[in-house]
């Protein structure tokens, strides 16, 4: 009887390791990161490559564990309710109180449900997912070795398992879908806004991550300075003339248009540094010559660089990625009917990532915050929306075919505006400052009180 007992209590604690095993063993393979299992593979770990093996099929990985906690859930009741039934019976009162054996049956059953349930939950299911977590890549490298040899050993059923699961789902018309570390774009932020919670990282680093994960939903027209915004140059300027408008200016590079054609037909850019190099032979030529002699009268397009032109519709990642392969900084964006739109900048790219990029030469525009009942802001018209959105909370609609304050302000209008109009939208009042010829120049945006809100309402 004590033997019979012993075994029966050993092969439970032996089902119930079994079943940790299983819990460890997907959690494990499941937290750890592919950059992690990379590393210890050049760190030449036990077991390394076999982690990376189940790490990239782990579909398989589950199934397997599924069908191992079954196995032994199932093999834990065999064995543990006729083991607590013939202890019950062996008690003394079962043969002292009348009737009482007829019962024991039924109390043994009771007795082993929550004693085998106790043991599998606590021992078999919290404790190794707990270990898991906390020890992912101690625990994987552990149990990848005889997670792959019951694998390997229960891949025909796991087989034939698997396509009898993806035959049931067609029946109700979904298909299998991949299990793995595959997280969308939205999941993503939401585990890095946790892990900001947490303190994991900074704020700073949680808004550049959502950006960078934004950036692929941006295009170029949405950031480009567009093109009554652009400083540019004549062609057939000469050196002397374009140092000085580049010194006043404070642009590193310049585009250069067609003087023939217009400011509208760009056609390369010039660099300052080459101004500067162009400007110091002229300086540092032999002093025995005349000037004229030395270095001939040069004309900008003479110097400059071909172009980059893009379509207004390209997204910023891939702006940024032909910007890095052709190791150009600028590009002139053109919109469907071939017409400069504007100009874009690698600068104009990471603003979108880390924010407003200011040098030595760039003057802050003052930032008031929106007062109730008060002037809030006066703004250029090329403003974006997404700065308004980003910088003043103002929501605009942007699916409207504009991408600027001006163009809202045209949007609702319907017409070219005169100083003084305006409008109400949104619990903000929007008033045009200045005009330059039929261009918005300047934009006043109030917030109204409730009373105005309400009134305009009426």
């Amino acid at each position: 009887m004590i033997a019979f007992v012993l075994l029966r209590v050993f092969l439970i604690l032996l089902l119930v390791a079994a079943n940790a095993f299983f819990a460890a063993a997907e959690f494990a393979l499941v937290s750890v990161r592919d950059t992690r299992i990379q590393q210890l593979i050049e760190a030449r770990r036990i077991g390394a490559r076999i982690v990376q093996k189940l790490h990239r099929n782990l579909d398989e990985v589950v199934n397997g564990v599924q069908l191992g906690i079954t196995i032994v859930s199932l093999t834990l009741g065999w064995i543990g309710e006729p083991m607590v039934a013939r202890l019950v019976e062996s008690f003394r009162f079962v043969h002292e109180v009348p009737h009482a054996a007829v019962y024991a049956h039924t109390i043994a059953i009771v007795i082993a449900f929550s004693l085998i349930t106790c043991l599998h939950v606590i021992l078999g299911e919290l404790v190794p997912k707990s270990l898991a977590l906390q020890r992912a890549e101690q625990l994987a490298l552990a149990v990848a070795a005889p997670m792959d040899v019951f694998l390997t050993l229960t891949r025909p059923l796991l087989f034939l398992m698997s396509r009898a699961a993806g035959s049931v789902l067609r029946v109700f018309g979904s298909r299998k879908l991949r299990q793995g570390p595959i997280h969308s774009p939205d999941e993503l932020k939401l585990i890095v806004t946790a892990s900001r919670q947490f303190g994991q990282i900074p704020h700073f680093q949680e808004e550049m991550i959502h950006n960078a994960l934004e950036l692929e939903n941006i295009t170029v027209r949405e950031v480009m300075v567009a093109r009554p915004d652009i400083f540019s140059l004549p062609g057939d300027l000469t050196l002397d003339e374009a140092l000085g408008r580049v010194v006043e200016e404070q642009h590193s590079r310049i585009p250069v248009y067609d003087p023939k054609s217009g400011p509208e037909h760009i056609i390369g850019v010039l660099y300052a540094k080459d101004l500067m190099r162009w400007t110091r032979l002229r300086l540092t030529a032999s002093p025995l010559q005349p000037m004229a002699a030395r270095i001939p009268v040069m004309r900008i397009s003479q110097i400059m660089h071909d172009v980059l032109v893009v379509p207004e519709t390209k997204p910023l990642t891939e702006l940024l990625d032909e910007f890095k392969e052709r190791k150009r900084h600028l590009a002139v964006v053109v919109d469907e009917f071939g017409s400069t739109a504007g100009v874009i900048t690698v600068e104009d790219i990471l603003e979108q990532l880390v924010g407003e990029i200011e040098d030595e030469f760039d003057v802050p525009p003052p930032q008031q915050p929106m007062v109730e009942g008060k002037i809030a802001v006066v703004l250029e018209g090329s403003v974006s929306i997404r700065d308004l959105e980003s910088q003043y909370q103002l929501s605009l609609p942007r699916d409207s075919g504009f991408e600027t304050l001006a163009g809202f302000v045209l949007a609702r209008l319907q017409k070219i505006p005169r100083i003084g109009e305006g409008f109400d939208y949104d619990g903000h009042r929007y008033t045009v400052e200045e005009m330059e010829g039929h261009r918005i120049a300047r934009v006043k945006i109030e917030k109204l009180e409730p009373a105005q809100v309400a009134q305009a309402g009426d």
